[in-house]
């Protein structure tokens, strides 16, 4: 949700008005629907597990569908039939960023990868992500059909330059930073909403969990600050003061008022980054294959000694470098703007 509101805003600012696509995946529509009465008979364990979530987190979907129809334009809803239709009012496409291209969320549905763009007009990718090393055979036909056919492609992280080079795309492809890094800090703070708690740990998390919950109550012993957690499911359990009906504008607060974020997130890490606010991730293999954009974020910061395994005490009391870290995110923004430049001037002329 932030990442598409910051790249819409990022252009808007530059090019005029930007639109989001308002397109429904039906496999990833139904990720969130509550569960059939059939599938409750089929697969009971599943089916109530999803139930219950489903229940629990109402509110949380509640609250980002507030805050995308508040802050995002977009236009009117297409599916799979009917995508095409958006070429009517519509030059230039940009797929991305954000896992669009990771067949484990979008399957076989090449519309993340703009089959439906009439020929002749523009297509590029914008830090798009694959999220995974390496295709299956049995998809990588949608890869290589349609990836060479965008104009300009750019994704997120150095594994997704390997991944398409390995499947035989060699076109010129680069590495561009993630939206929401191309807006400032007080631009995020005027759209966040401060928790009334003072003294927390964030716990933030959006995988399965390997280290973090542990490594979470040590540093509130050794700090002797509570927690507030906030999870993506229930599956590795709970720890401190839970919180279930956060959407985008609080969960922003949240993280702007800790004194520590604890997270195995690449959004949460980053958010972390752009307030300033000491952080940890947990990195981990073992439970998400999908480290690489993690990897790539805390390298480009030099703040890879904030991953869980490498922490020190010495950590505790050292506050984040934001002089540097406003630096490096202006030369991202500048990166940006030379790949967008190219993308509307060549389509000008």
């Amino acid at each position: 949700m932030l990442q598409a509101y910051a790249l819409q805003e990022f252009l808007s600012a530059r090019y005029g008005k930007a639109t989001i696509l308002d397109y429904h995946n039906e496999d990833i529509d139904k990720s969130y629907e509550r569960p059939a009465f059939r599938e409750l008979v089929k697969k009971p364990k599943k089916g109530v597990f999803k139930l219950v979530q489903s229940t629990l987190f109402k509110n949380k979907h509640k609250k980002i569908d507030q805050f995308r129809k508040k802050y995002l334009r977009l236009s009117e809803s297409y599916n799979k039939d009917t995508i095409r239709e958006a070429n009517r009012d519509t030059d230039v496409f940009i797929t991305g960023s954000d896992q669009v291209w990771n067949y484990l969320i979008i399957k076989k549905d090449a519309t993340y990868f703009l089959d439906f763009v009439d020929a002749g007009k523009k297509k590029c990718s914008y830090a798009a992500s694959i999220g995974v090393k390496e295709i299956p055979e049995e998809y990588a036909g949608l890869y290589t059909e349609n990836i060479p056919k965008i104009d300009k492609i750019s994704v997120r992280e150095t594994a997704g330059v390997t991944t398409l080079s390995d499947l035989g795309i060699k076109k010129d492809i680069e590495i561009m930073p993630d939206p929401t890094l191309l807006l400032s800090k007080e631009q995020w703070e005027s759209i966040s909403i401060l928790p009334d708690r003072k003294k927390y740990i964030l716990v933030y998390k959006i995988t399965k969990a390997d280290k973090l919950l542990s490594f979470a109550k040590s540093l509130a012993k050794k700090t002797g600050l509570k927690i507030i957690y906030i999870p993506n499911d229930l599956k590795a359990g709970a720890v401190g003061s839970l919180k279930l009906g956060v959407g985008p504008a609080e969960w922003m607060g949240y993280i702007r008022s800790a004194e520590y974020v604890v997270t195995n997130s690449f959004h949460g890490t980053v958010f972390s980054i752009i307030f300033g606010v000491k952080f940890f991730s947990e990195v981990s293999e073992k439970v998400n294959p999908s480290t690489s954009r993690l990897l790539t974020l805390l390298s480009q910061f030099g703040l890879e000694k904030r991953i869980i395994d490498r922490y020190q005490d010495e950590m505790l009391n050292e506050e984040l470098d934001t002089v540097s870290i406003e630096n490096i995110r202006k030369k991202n923004i500048e990166k940006a703007e030379l790949f967008f430049k190219s993308v509307f001037e060549e389509d000008a002329e």
